[in-house]
């Protein structure tokens, strides 16, 4: 039975690339079971964004009984891009659902993709507001959104719930996860980078989105790009396709500069076949 419990442990390690992020949490209470929660399920990085004032309360450190360290070291961002910054895989949680949003009710499927990619790159779990979850905004930093099915018609659940649901399944695919190989996957911040040069080589050529919509046409590259994890390679491939747009249309008389570039990426970077 040690020998069991000796290598559950060490299987479990590979939740430490995984990340909880919070946005706008209004109820301390919540914070601190979602602190109880992590630390049950073999999960210790807690991001919060933006919470409330008072945050770090009595009820909170009640509530976080037996993880109050998750607490003090609990992460603090203005808004979800900088707590997504670097993180390579985004599922965002969310009860509904719109026209243009892909979410997926098999939300076990969804964090089994997430948890293969672990062992190498940094999967963040993202949850909204308590009073009405994330924004359409906020659920486009996301690669993959999920929906936890309930047995009423309004099925919301409780922050703390919710974060259990998600991270109980993860802590239970950890013990039956084989090691995959390394793959060098992009960051939040170099997949903004990306939508921003699609974007601008696009406007170039004066592109035309299916009725003149060109966040409609974002959502849609958005929604396509997120399918699977993209890697750094692939980043590099449509970065140098769109500069090669760009070549073209300056031949032709049409000439913008460039969006910023990605600090974090080299020009003399060669994607690999």
């Amino acid at each position: 039975m040690a020998m069991c419990r000796l290598r559950s442990h060490a299987e479990v390690n590979r939740q430490t690339n995984i990340t909880v992020v919070l946005v706008e949490p209004a109820a301390p209470g919540n914070i601190g079971a979602v602190a109880r929660v992590l630390k049950n399920t073999g999960l210790s990085r807690l991001r919060l964004v933006n919470p409330c004032a008072t945050w770090n309360t009595v009820e909170a450190r009640q509530l976080a009984h037996g993880s109050t360290d998750l607490l003090d070291a609990a992460e603090l961002y203005p808004d979800l891009a900088a707590a997504l910054a670097d993180v390579q895989f985004a599922i965002g949680a969310t009860h509904r659902k719109g026209r243009y949003r892909e979410v997926d009710d098999d939300f076990v499927a969804v964090l089994q993709s997430g948890m293969d990619i672990t062992p190498h790159s940094h999967l963040g779990l993202v949850f909204g507001r308590e009073k009405d979850g994330l924004w359409r905004e906020e659920l486009d930093l996301c690669q993959r959104l999920i929906r936890i099915p309930s047995a009423v018609d309004y099925p919301s659940f409780n922050l703390a719930q919710a974060v259990l649901l998600v991270s109980y399944e993860l802590f239970r695919m950890a013990a039956r996860a084989r090691e995959s190989d390394p793959k060098e996957l992009a960051t939040g911040h170099q997949l903004e980078c990306l939508y921003e040069d699609i974007r601008a080589a696009m406007e170039l050529i004066e592109f035309k989105p299916y009725n003149d919509d060109p966040s409609n046409f974002s959502r849609v590259v958005r929604r396509v790009m997120s399918r699977t994890p993209l890697e750094q390679r692939d980043i590099k491939v449509v970065h140098m396709v769109c500069s090669q747009i760009r070549k073209f249309a300056a031949r032709h008389g049409v000439s913008r500069p460039p969006p910023p570039a990605d600090p974090s990426a080299s020009a003399q970077d060669k994607p690999n076949a």
